[in-house]
């Protein structure tokens, strides 16, 4: 079977930068902290475009700490997609807030208009999912969240790298998170994630909540947690982004490559990016009128596919707690249509496309 993500492909070409770079870190005894993650902070910061970037432990505790800064309030209400991986209403639940999930779009992201119709008296924010690799309408959920006043978190676990109108993911909200998983693009040897902020106040925040609540002082001004990027991940971060933009750019062949096979074949819906954005293409997403007859087809042929939210989120058994969540749901027809028929398809850089297309053409 074609791996989904070729992990040991890419270990085996950068090996001797990992072995280098890991071993540096063993010999200095700077497991946490030290100069790697020092290197990385900066590294991010600079490719990102913001005064701040917090190495984390993973991509949902950067969400969780930034809804700490954030000053989120039980009973607060969040508005959050209902087509997307359960850490983004997670978060919101586990600090205490109200999940209140939105429909996406055709382009597999959160709906401005369906934003405005769940906002209510206790509505305080908005995380938008860059999903799939494509950033949100951030100009519009812009407008919206001032003639509300609310803030805006970027969901940017599955879009680092990417632009939208000239501007990085990460860089286009109140603050942003991001996760460093092993298969995302741009992803460690094991969990991490990272904030992004212009704003000295909330990056501050942060970086106290993610070390117990320890502040400038070294005084326990707040209860926190440990949530700390270790070193070695930090140093395989920094071997991997010397070589990132040719891996996108790869990516970006391999989409271009899909597109000119489904595109305009009966049954398949190609992904389209929306105008003024770039995607990372974190996953290749079609939209299949007849799925499961696709996988079927695909298992045949040894090629692995991948169907990432099978459920909308409001009808997670966790979420039944919130009476709105069931209400959410029956507003939310493009979600509940994109769990019926999207199935993605390989794409890393060390994907072989050409061959996969090869065996696609046995069956279909």
């Amino acid at each position: 079977m074609i791996p989904f993500v070729n992990l040991g492909a890419q270990y085996r070409k950068y090996q001797e930068e990992f072995h280098s770079a890991t071993e540096e870190v063993l010999k200095s005894g700077n497991f946490i902290g030290g100069n790697a993650v020092k290197e990385l902070e900066e590294n991010l910061q600079s490719d990102v475009g913001v005064r701040f970037a917090i190495s984390c432990a993973s991509g949902t505790s950067a969400l969780q700490l930034s809804l700490k800064a954030l000053g989120l309030k039980p009973g607060d209400e969040v508005i959050v997609p209902d087509y997307t991986f359960i850490a983004t209403a997670e978060a919101v639940a586990l600090e205490g807030g109200v999940p209140r999930f939105a429909d996406v779009n055709e382009h597999f992201l959160i709906s401005p208009e369906s934003v405005l119709e769940r906002i209510s008296e206790k509505t305080v924010g908005i995380i938008a999912v860059d999903l799939f690799g494509e950033c949100a309408d951030y100009p519009r959920l812009k407008e919206i969240a001032a003639e509300h006043h609310l803030w805006i978190l970027e969901d940017a676990a599955q879009s680092f790298g990417a632009f939208q109108n000239g501007r990085a993911a990460g860089s286009l909200a109140t603050i942003a998170a991001t996760s460093f998983f092993p298969t995302k693009p741009f992803g460690s040897f094991g969990d991490g994630g990272a904030v992004f902020t212009d704003d000295p106040k909330l990056a501050e925040k942060v970086r106290q909540f993610a070390n117990h609540g320890k502040d400038a002082t070294d005084i326990y001004a707040d209860l926190g947690t440990n949530s700390r990027l270790d070193a070695v991940q930090a140093a395989v971060l920094n071997v991997k982004r010397k070589h990132f933009a040719e891996e996108l750019a790869r990516r970006r062949e391999n989409a271009a490559a899909y597109d000119a096979f489904f595109r305009g074949r009966s049954g398949f819906q190609i992904p389209e990016i929306a105008c003024g954005n770039t995607s990372i293409y974190a996953q290749y997403a079609l939209r299949i009128q007849d799925r499961d007859e696709f996988v079927r087809k695909m298992n045949l042929c040894e090629i692995p596919t991948r169907i990432y939210y099978e459920r909308n989120l409001s009808l997670e058994p966790c979420f039944a707690r919130f009476p709105s969540a069931a209400k959410d749901f029956c507003g939310n027809k493009n979600a509940y249509q994109l769990t019926q028929s999207v199935c993605c398809l390989p794409i890393c850089a060390f994907t072989d496309v050409e061959e996969i297309l090869q065996r696609i053409k046995t069956v279909l």
